[in-house]
Formats: C-alpha cells, sequence, structure tokens
C-alpha cells in the first residue's frame, strides 16, 4: 500500500522526465543517483582463451537522464558478430543466470538498483570480441569488450600444402600452429626438408634445387607436425584444348591467355618455331585451322580435297608437312599431309583399313606413327609407315595418340596408361602406374625427358620418362590434350 500512496502523491515526476523516460522512474524517485546511461559495473575488459566462461557475470547499471535507477528496464545483451563469413558466429555468447543455453542474445530486466546481468562464454575466435547492451526505452547502448586468446596447439598447418615451381626460384612458406578452432598462435616453428629437390631456411625460405619431388616437414616443439610437398619442374609453356577453345600458359600456371577467336578445338600442335598453332575444332566434322595465337584463326586447306572432315593435325619436327587424318566418302580415316601454307594436301595411305589415323610424323616425316583397326577390329593398333614405299610396320597390339620423342628414339602413346616404344617395336615400357588410365593426347617436351598428359585425376600430368616420375599440375583441371611449345 505505502507503493501505491508513493505513486500516487508524486505526479509530478511527469514534469521531470518526459513520457517512457519518466515511466521508469517515478516508481522510486529517491534513490542512489548516477551518471545518465549504461554503467558497466563488472564483468567486462576480460582477457581469457576460446571457450571460457569467465566466474564473474557482465553486471551492468542503468540510470535514467535524471540520473536515478531504471527500474523493470529491459536491457538487451547481444554478442557482437565475427569479422567473416556470409553468417558469422558471435564473438562473445551470454545467456540469463537463471537459464541455460548460453546463446548469441539474452534479455535480463533491471532490478529496483537498475541492475541487469548475464553470464558470458567468450567465443570460438580468437581475437577482440564484444557484448552490446541497450536499453532501447531509453535510447541508451553501450558495448562491453573481451579479448579472446588462442587455445592450446594442436595442430600445425603449412601452406602451400602442394605447389610447383621452376628451378633456382624461392618462395616463403606459410606456417602456423593453430588451437582446435583453427586460430593461429604464434608458437615457433622448425623446417626441415628431406630431399635434394628443394632446401628451405630457418625462417621458412624454400629454394628449388633439382627437377624432381621434394618434401619439407614442419613441427612445433610439441610434436604437431605437418607436411609441404614442392615440385621442381622445367619451365615450359603449352598449349591446351580447354571449354572455351585454347589456353596457352605456362606450366607454373602464370600467363594464362585465351587464344582469340577460337571458341572450340579438339586437338592443338605448334609450329616447330613455337609462334603459330594448327588445331581441329572438334572430334566430329572438324576442320583444320592456324593462328599466330594473337589473330583471328584462318583455315589451312581451301583446296579441294574431298574430305568430310579433318582431325588431329602434327607438325614434322623440321615444320615442312602438316600430319592429319582425313575422313572420305570411302574410309573413316586415312593419313594425309599438307604444307604449313594450306598448299598440296595429299593422302598418304594406307588402305589396310576402315580407320587408319592418328598420325605422328618423325621429324623429317619420311615415316609416320599411326594407328588402324586393321590388325584388331574394332580395336586400334600401333603401326610404322614408311612414307616413300608405304610400307608398314606393327609396333604395338593396342594404341591412341603417338607421338615422336624428339630425336626419333621413341614413340610415345596412351594405351589406358602411357607407352613408349621404339621404331623398331622393341623396348615398349609403360613409364605411368598400372591401373591408371590416362587421357588421349600427349607431348614431348623439347629435351625428350619428359611428356605431359592429362591422368587419371583429370589434372595434366609431367612424366619423366628415365624413371617414371610423376609430378601432377595442380593448377590445370580444365585442360586437355597437351601440346609442349619448342
Amino acid at each position: 500500500m505505502a507503493t501505491v500512496k508513493t505513486r500516487r502523491r508524486t505526479p509530478r515526476c511527469f514534469a521531470i522526465v518526459v513520457g517512457v523516460l519518466a515511466s521508469a522512474t517515478c516508481d522510486n524517485p529517491v534513490g542512489p543517483t548516477g551518471p545518465p546511461g549504461i554503467t558497466i559495473v563488472a564483468g567486462a575488459d576480460v582477457v581469457d582463451s576460446i571457450d571460457a566462461r569467465p566466474a564473474q557475470a557482465l553486471l551492468v547499471e542503468v540510470h535514467t537522464i535524471a540520473g536515478v535507477p531504471a527500474r523493470r528496464a529491459v536491457v538487451r545483451f547481444a554478442g557482437l558478430p565475427t569479422a567473416s563469413g556470409p553468417n558469422p558466429q558471435t564473438t562473445v555468447r551470454v545467456g540469463r543466470i537463471d537459464q541455460q543455453p548460453i546463446e548469441p542474445l539474452a534479455v535480463d530486466t533491471t532490478d529496483g538498483s537498475g541492475r541487469a546481468s548475464v553470464v558470458v562464454a567468450l567465443g570460438a575466435v580468437a581475437g577482440p570480441g564484444g557484448v552490446e547492451v541497450t536499453v532501447a526505452e531509453l535510447g541508451f547502448a553501450d558495448t562491453a569488450k573481451y579479448t579472446i586468446n588462442p587455445g592450446k596447439g594442436v595442430s600445425v598447418v603449412s601452406e602451400p600444402a602442394d605447389t610447383v615451381v621452376y628451378q633456382s626460384r624461392s618462395f616463403t612458406l606459410r606456417a602456423s600452429v593453430e588451437d582446435r578452432y583453427g586460430n593461429w598462435r604464434p608458437d615457433p616453428v622448425t623446417f626441415v626438408a628431406d630431399s635434394a629437390s628443394a632446401s628451405v631456411s630457418t625462417a621458412g625460405t624454400v629454394t628449388s634445387e633439382a627437377l624432381g619431388r621434394a618434401r619439407l616437414r614442419i613441427g612445433d616443439a610439441a610434436g604437431h607436425a605437418d607436411t609441404t610437398w614442392v615440385s621442381v619442374i622445367p619451365e615450359g609453356t603449352i598449349a591446351a584444348t580447354s571449354p572455351t577453345g585454347i589456353v596457352i600458359v605456362d606450366l607454373d600456371g602464370s600467363n594464362r591467355r585465351n587464344v582469340p577467336g577460337v571458341a572450340a578445338a579438339a586437338w592443338v600442335d605448334w609450329n616447330p618455331a613455337g609462334d603459330t598453332v594448327v588445331f581441329a575444332s572438334g572430334d566430329d566434322e572438324s576442320w583444320l585451322y592456324v593462328t599466330n595465337t594473337t589473330g583471328p584463326p584462318r583455315r589451312l586447306i581451301t583446296d579441294s580435297t574431298g574430305l568430310l572432315s579433318e582431325y588431329r593435325p602434327q607438325y614434322s619436327r623440321d615444320g615442312q608437312w602438316i600430319y592429319f587424318s582425313g575422313h572420305s566418302y570411302t574410309r573413316y580415316q586415312a593419313v594425309w599431309r599438307v604444307r604449313p601454307n594450306g598448299s598440296s594436301p595429299e593422302f598418304i595411305g594406307p588402305v589396310s583399313g576402315d580407320n587408319d589415323g592418328e598420325v605422328a610424323p618423325s621429324s623429317d616425316g619420311a615415316r609416320a606413327a599411326y594407328v588402324t583397326n586393321s590388325c584388331c577390329y574394332p580395336d586400334l593398333g600401333l603401326f610404322l609407315m614408311h612414307v616413300a614405299t608405304g610400307v608398314a610396320d606393327s609396333l604395338a597390339p593396342g594404341a591412341f595418340s603417338p607421338r615422336w620423342s624428339p630425336g626419333d628414339s621413341l614413340i610415345g602413346f596412351i594405351f589406358r596408361g602411357v607407352f613408349v616404344v621404339r621404331p623398331d617395336g622393341q623396348g615398349v615400357r609403360q613409364i605411368t602406374p598400372l591401373g591408371a588410365n590416362y587421357y588421349q593426347g600427349l607431348d614431348w617436351s623439347p629435351t625428350g625427358e619428359w611428356m605431359i598428359a592429362r591422368g587419371p585425376s583429370g589434372h595434366l600430368e609431367l612424366i619423366r620418362v628415365a624413371d617414371r616420375l610423376a609430378i601432377t599440375l595442380p593448377y590445370f583441371t580444365d585442360l586437355d590434350r597437351p601440346a609442349w611449345r619448342p
């Protein structure tokens, strides 16, 4: 009854504070005064690690503009969001003292002293954190600040995890110790290289030494470790087909560019000077085109040949001819050749099967490796034709995509894996793992030490012929049928 009488005897409180502000104070106009707004009494400016739950609750005190405690005012506590992510977590979580669980948002009502409180839990992201405190009915806001430290280190992470680099180049590894949420810790790490292909300094600077594959081990004092792989590759540039046409790119992934005017291509090859490419427009109803890689392509053969399609062009290494597969009314494919300027197209042969194509000329064009179904229909075998006489020698019972090595000592081809064979048919050997299926289309490096092909993972791979070392080129997931620039 005393409270009711007091409220009735003091209507003048509405004259002191306007509107809503007064309604929060006229129940108790007499009491301890304080600065208007929100005062953070306790529980803020805490420095602790991720997931910590401070024993001290976040306690605030709210006073009206008149400086008296705001009773029964609704106080909203909201954890500030983390800096990134489409739906960021909050840096700090909060909860009513009498309720669980702790959530991003909690609401409490001030007591007779104008006080409200929540329990606090620090979040999973190290760095600055905070709780925004608002009293909407009074127009007050403030922020309680926290510092969140990383937790105990549980892993070492190094980046890049796998990369390629040219010989005699350097780069710096990014390595850190991380807690269970991936927060970085400033703990020291050590670097060790266990291969002759690369060395690493105490600061993590990697220097590529010899062609091959290098493993770098990174660890901390607690025994956590990670591994970075570095592939030291020969310098080179390739042209390859892509879903958008032809791409020219360096083997380390740099200087990538599209050949203008080419919307689609199925096979591509460089001329010996490395300034022009010839390509087939598709796998079906295809025609041959040439381009200097900067201007628009032009049709290679304009003479009437009677061909319905032209496929899989390859330059002879002396640059005198472009060999290709021609589809006529009478044969699915046969061996043809034409001068690089498009003149003198001529049928070479043979006439033994319905499908004699995928032709690869020797350096001087005097011999041509090709595949045919004459030996083993419906499969295709690898044969070698002597162009002057038309005599053909059998080399392998199954093959696709033959290519001569520089110097003509070997012929590479695809038959599920990558194989090489001598021109006399001897020394057939597989240089890729058994059971690993490679895509059609391969080429040799200018030195003849390496081959490039699209591997079973869909990436382009470098394969060292001497020891079968295979190096995946991680940047090239969309490229196919590569041709190595001379």
